[in-house]
């Protein structure tokens, strides 16, 4: 089954050499037909269809060569990194093979689903943690009034930092890069938290943004500040204040429940990967369906308060 489909794979993606091999071979094969055919001496036959094949023979030489030396991204592994006793965050690793091209404006791209009575189904508002019981810093770009998470960017581990634009807050997004040849490089996906109220578990989902917290300036304030003598005299002094708040881009914040993240990774020039997970805070477990790889339990995980986690992503702020 997988030898089919991997054959099916094959030609459609060299679909655009197997005509000019068709006609490679029909032309060819006129040198041993024809002449008994037709009654044309071979050699003059040879003389007419030479040019043809010459030609067809170095457009199909070049296309080969060329698809030898395109990236080819492959699915390395599923990962998880814990990052405190109640948290976990999940990532997928990609390589570029050995002695191809540089796999430029990389991008990785998810797309989550719910699972209800076992269908897939889009996702809704109720599926989104409320405004008021997220994290402040924690700021969603996906709208609560029209729910779709559909082909949206997510970071990579080591962004290509010369390719960088900003989006709001004038904050660097961190989805593009590019992977060389035996390099990898990893894609955040998600951060999956366990709390001890209700809801059970916080699925923080990452955007282009990144994973951080960051610190924006808030507007630049003066105080006037008056010192006065032994004598009355008064001395005056204009202090400026600069403050900041903290803010994290992410793409939305999931309640507990089933979902299913279609992960796709393309490159110029290459051919995408794809892969597939499931999310399950009912079983407290993440399946890893596309490709096969041993499950992850969320019941090791501590449970913590939300107002403690949110204490303890400061303080590393501020160090």
């Amino acid at each position: 089954m997988q030898i089919t489909s991997d054959f099916i794979t094959y030609v459609r993606r060299n679909f655009d050499i197997l005509p000019a091999f068709l006609l490679f071979s029909f032309v060819a094969s006129t040198l041993f037909w024809m002449p008994a055919v037709a009654g044309v001496s071979w050699e003059v036959l040879a003389i007419a269809a030479s040019p043809i094949l010459t030609t067809i023979g170095v457009f199909m030489a070049h296309r080969l060569n060329e698809k030898i030396r395109n990236p080819k991204l492959r699915f390395i592994q599923w990962g998880a990194y814990i990052v405190t006793d109640s948290s976990v965050r999940i990532f997928a690793e990609v390589e570029n093979a050995a002695g191809r091209e540089v796999a430029r404006d990389a991008r990785a791209t998810i797309t989550i689903k719910k699972i209800e009575n076992g269908e897939e189904k889009p996702l809704e508002t109720a599926d989104l943690i409320p405004r008021e019981q997220l994290i402040f810093y924690d700021v969603p770009l996906v709208p609560y009034e029209t729910v779709r998470v559909e082909g949206e960017p997510i970071p990579w581990v080591i962004p290509e930092v010369p390719c960088q634009s900003r989006g709001l807050h004038n904050i660097a997004l961190k989805h593009i890069t590019n992977i060389g040849p035996s390099q990898r490089n990893k894609a955040n996906i998600l951060e999956v938290i366990r709390l001890k109220d209700d809801p059970s578990y916080y699925l923080r989902v990452f955007s282009e943004y990144g994973t951080e917290i960051v610190k924006i300036p808030s507007s630049t304030t003066y105080m006037l500040r008056i010192n006065r003598g032994h004598r009355g005299s008064a001395t005056y002094k204009l202090r400026k204040n600069r403050g900041f708040y903290a803010i994290r881009r992410v793409r939305c914040v999931l309640k507990p429940g089933i979902y299913k993240f279609y992960l796709q990774i393309s490159a110029d020039k290459a051919y995408p990967v794809t892969g597939v997970m499931e999310v399950d805070t009912v079983k407290d477990v993440i399946r890893f369906l596309k490709p096969r790889q041993t499950p992850i339990s969320l019941s090791e995980l501590e449970p913590t308060e939300l107002s403690s986690l949110q204490q303890s992503e400061l303080r590393s702020l501020l160090l």
